[in-house]
């Protein structure tokens, strides 16, 4: 699995915390993200279609409009 860097940004208090506990910051972010997501996760849904979209474009997929209708046919259904 791919992983990027990422810099967030903590106030003095929070950052001084953190270390004396001895957190893992990338693990927590991670785990509140996976959370987040899970909690809104019809918001997550249209992110990721989004991504997913941007993604085709970018790659300048095109899907056949009757792709479905093609496949039927081959395997001569109705």
């Amino acid at each position: 699995m791919r992983m990027a860097n990422r810099t967030i940004y903590l106030p003095d208090e929070l950052d001084e915390m953190s270390r004396q506990l001895g957190l893992n910051l990338s693990q927590l972010t991670q785990k509140a993200i996976k959370d987040y997501v899970s909690y809104h996760s019809e918001q997550a849904l249209e992110v990721r279609v989004a991504a997913a979209s941007a993604r085709s474009q970018v790659l300048d997929l095109a899907w056949p409009e009757n792709a479905l209708q093609q496949q039927r046919d081959e395997a001569g259904e109705r």
